[in-house]
C-alpha cells in the first residue's frame, strides 16, 4: 500500500535565446495574473520578481498557480501543489503564447515531486564482501540528455516515507502527452515498488 502526503508540479516552457518574457507576462495580466515588473535594460530582459521570487501568480478558488522565469534558459515555468492547478496554469500560458502568435517551445520539461509513504520492497545486495540494502531506486526511459526521456527516482526520507521525483523532458508534444498521464505513471510506479501490491522484481 502507498499514499501521497505532499505534492509539487512544475512545467517549463523552454525557448532558449529568443523569448519575449515581458510580452508573455503582459498578456497573462489579462488572464488574471499578478506579474513581476519586467522590461529591457541595455538590450537584456530584467525581472523585478514578486514576493517569494515569482514572475507571476494567479489565485484560483482551489489554490494558487505561480510562474517562474529562467532568463538563462529563455524559459517560463508554471508551478502548483496540485496537478489540476498546474495544468490550468499551463493552459493559461499556452493561451497567452497563442494570442501572441508565438510557436510552441522547442523543448519542455514536466517535473513532479511527491512525498509518499509505502512499504518499499528492500533487497540485500553483496558488493565487494560488504552487504548493502537497497532502499531506493532510479529508473530511466529514452534519451535524457537533449532527447525525449523520463527520469524517475525514489529516495528514502525516514521510516516508510520516501520522495518520488519524476521528470519528463523533450519535444513539446512528447512532454505534453506524458504530462497528461503522469498520475497513471506515478500510480503504476508506486504499485510496482510497494511490497504487498506487487512482488515483481525490477
Amino acid at each position: 500500500m502507498w499514499a501521497v502526503y505532499s505534492s509539487s508540479y512544475l512545467f517549463w516552457f523552454i525557448y532558449g535565446g529568443e523569448f519575449d518574457l515581458p510580452a508573455v507576462l503582459s498578456k497573462l495580466v489579462g488572464l488574471g495574473y499578478e506579474v513581476a515588473k519586467t522590461g529591457f535594460r541595455e538590450g537584456f530582459i530584467y525581472v523585478d520578481p514578486l514576493p517569494g521570487g515569482y514572475a507571476g501568480r494567479r489565485v484560483y478558488e482551489e489554490g494558487d498557480v505561480y510562474l517562474l522565469a529562467n532568463l538563462q534558459r529563455g524559459a517560463l515555468g508554471v508551478t502548483a501543489d496540485k496537478y489540476q492547478l498546474a495544468m490550468w496554469g499551463v493552459a493559461d500560458v499556452s493561451r497567452a503564447l497563442m494570442e501572441l502568435s508565438m510557436p510552441e517551445p522547442p523543448r519542455a520539461e514536466f517535473q513532479t515531486s511527491l512525498g509518499v509513504t509505502l512499504n518499499f520492497c528492500r533487497e540485500k545486495v553483496k558488493i565487494g564482501g560488504v552487504e548493502f540494502e537497497r532502499s531506493g531506486v532510479i529508473l530511466t526511459s529514452g534519451e535524457l540528455q537533449g532527447g525525449d526521456g523520463i527520469y524517475l527516482s525514489l529516495n528514502p526520507m525516514s521510516g516508510n516515507r520516501y520522495l518520488l521525483f519524476v521528470s519528463v523532458g523533450g519535444r513539446w508534444s512528447y512532454v505534453v502527452e506524458h504530462a497528461k498521464r503522469i498520475n497513471d505513471v506515478v500510480a503504476a510506479a508506486l504499485a510496482r515498488l510497494s511490497c504487498g501490491v506487487s512482488q515483481q522484481p525490477l
